[in-house]
């Protein structure tokens, strides 16, 4: 995507190189839609711009991540979750438009990245099942296909900060493309390592413990109006920048002030995981890198360094705390009191059956990072609430949704 990312520094898997042409036609039909600079414009129709119709939808999906998140294993969920979008950016494209969902995620390929794509899919379903224990689910829906059942698939560019562009989604398509991986495994891939474990979960880390809410409530909300009338989120937005004081913006759930290291062991296990424990070189220059940052950024050392102390003060500015893909995804900092105010006007909505909703709170956000680089542009955080988040507001927002119909 155009200003998300700088160049990263490695050079680039032959997958991308094979098709460069097809990121510049990508680069191209999103350079051509507006930059939108505030969350109530990607509520607007008209800043919507369809994708072509040769374009496939990636769905995956962690099978039983109610159960996982009940065992404690909220991390390892949101770990394979934030890797189906790291594995295609490392291994299909860079630039790829995407959707984290906290159990899961959601992306845009073109045709001739269907075998780089297969690879990358086939791959994640075997590693999440073989290190995490965790069945994910993943197939590609063509887009035409989601147009003949009568689901569209329009995107938007949301630049919520000078470096980092976000693309928003609406239409039903993707929600259509999860509920059919979902439910049909025909249409899932077979799970394969036709990739080493390393390669999948380059870049990939789950370094930072949960960050405490510096106002008291990380509120992790899921708004889903009726899909031909999204108007009343505009409204709820307006309510909520009320409540909080300003923009969403002001209430982002990342404050590095609060953030520390989980533990060297904690994160040393984590590494054994993604490795296949085996002690080689690439092992051991993750658990230097480890030691080193373990020590600067817990200790404060990095504000020695120029680089990191830039690094950690834009980081913020580089998580995805707030997103649309038919459904308003927001994790948020505020008070006990603002928190109650929010969940009542979600309620006031619901009871006159504008929007259906699902919520969770909890007292912290956590980070899942990708790394290319510590410039600006070239780090990325996927962000949730801890202890069931997004996967949580998912469960109340589908059991709302049952009952409305």
């Amino acid at each position: 995507m155009p200003e998300r990312f700088l160049k990263p520094r490695r050079e680039k898997p032959l997958a991308v190189q094979l098709n460069l042409e097809v990121i510049v036609e990508m680069d191209a039909f999103f350079n051509a839609l507006p930059k939108l600079t505030e969350l109530n414009t990607v509520l607007i129709d008209e800043n919507y711009q369809k994708v072509p119709d040769d374009w496939f939808v990636v769905a995956a999906d962690v099978r039983g991540s109610t159960d996982a998140i009940e065992q404690g294993r909220y991390r390892d969920v949101n770990f394979i979750g934030a890797a189906v979008i790291t594995a295609f950016m490392t291994h299909v494209s860079p630039d790829l438009p995407y959707c984290f969902g906290g159990d899961g995620a959601t992306l845009l390929i073109k045709e001739e990245m269907l075998e780089a794509s297969e690879r990358v899919l086939k791959s994640l379903c075997f590693w999440s099942e073989s290190s995490f224990n965790l069945e994910l689910h993943a197939g590609v829906i063509p887009i035409s296909e989601l147009r003949s059942r009568g689901a569209e698939v329009e995107v938007a560019i949301y630049k919520s900060a000078d470096r980092f562009s976000q693309v928003m989604f609406k239409g039903g398509g993707l929600t259509l493309a999860e509920k059919l991986i979902k439910e049909d495994s025909l249409l899932r891939v077979i799970p394969a390592p036709l990739m080493q474990q390393t390669e999948i979960f380059a870049g990939l880390s789950c370094r930072w413990r949960p960050v405490r809410a510096s106002k008291g409530v990380t509120l992790c909300m899921l708004i889903a109006p009726p899909i031909k009338d999204s108007s009343v989120l505009s409204t709820f937005v307006q309510e909520l920048e009320s409540i909080l004081g300003g923009s969403v913006k002001l209430s982002n759930p990342i404050s590095m002030e609060a953030a520390r290291y989980n533990s060297f062991a904690s994160n040393m296990r984590r590494q054994i995981k993604v490795s296949g424990g085996c002690l080689n070189k690439h092992f051991i220059a993750n658990m230097f890198e480890l030691l080193i940052t373990l020590f600067a950024f817990n200790l404060g050392l990095f504000r020695l360094f120029p680089a990191l102390k830039n690094y950690i003060s834009k980081l913020p500015q580089h998580c995805d705390f707030q997103k649309y893909d038919d459904t308003l995804r927001l994790v948020l900092d505020c008070s006990p009191q603002q928190s109650e105010k929010i969940i009542n006007i979600l309620e006031s909505h619901a009871l006159n059956g504008a929007i259906a909703y699902g919520v969770h709170a909890s007292d912290a956000a956590q980070m899942t990072c990708y790394v290319e680089s510590i410039s600006d542009g070239g780090h990325l955080h996927f962000v949730d609430g801890s202890d069931g988040g997004y996967a949580l507001a998912a469960k109340m927002l589908k059991q709302q949704l049952t009952e409305t119909e």
